[in-house]
């Protein structure tokens, strides 16, 4: 990565058009991967040194549901990319996942600010599987909008090589 801007992080048309014209580093698509990799890492770490005396049945639902929903996801995202037949399946992934993921992170951040004061009063496991279902259904959307923009890069991939291409290439911004 020559020149490193707030693009290469936040900016998902700026990646998509990088990735469109094949101009995505190998040390970019590095770093990203090495952004994925530091923070689910991260968040092992977080989980394994929590001390907890029990853990609650939402959390253990929350945490489950979270590796069967990644686990679904990256099948629903690769089979979106053209399955054995796509193209660049991890380059692509990679820059896709921290330039739409972050903004979900910051989705999910504000969901658990606001999710207690939309239920104060309400028992602690009211908040605590509605707090599980919320995540939930954030990252199973999240899974959907990285799928949206595979599904658009194969397709566009596919026309470019079959001598198609009603989609003219956009410059990046």
């Amino acid at each position: 990565m020559s020149s490193l801007s707030h693009r290469h992080v936040w900016s998902t048309t700026f990646v998509l058009d990088l990735l469109r014209q094949e101009r995505l580093s190998e040390a970019a698509s590095f770093c990203y991967f090495l952004a994925i990799m530091a923070f689910d890492w991260l968040q092992f770490t977080v989980i394994a040194t929590t001390p907890t005396p029990r853990i609650s049945s939402w959390s253990v639902a929350n945490s489950w549901t979270t590796f069967l929903i990644t686990i679904c996801g990256l099948v629903y995202l690769y089979i979106k990319n053209g399955g054995s037949s796509g193209h660049q399946f991890l380059r692509r992934y990679f820059p896709l996942s921290v330039t739409v993921g972050l903004k979900f992170v910051v989705l999910m951040y504000l969901v658990l600010m606001l999710l207690p004061m939309a239920l104060t009063g309400s028992s602690r496991e009211v908040l605590g599987w509605s707090t599980t279902i919320a995540l939930a259904i954030i990252n199973i959307i999240m899974f959907w909008r990285i799928g949206a923009h595979l599904n658009e890069l194969r397709h566009e991939t596919n026309e470019r090589q079959s001598g198609h291409n009603p989609l003219p290439l956009r410059a990046p911004a």
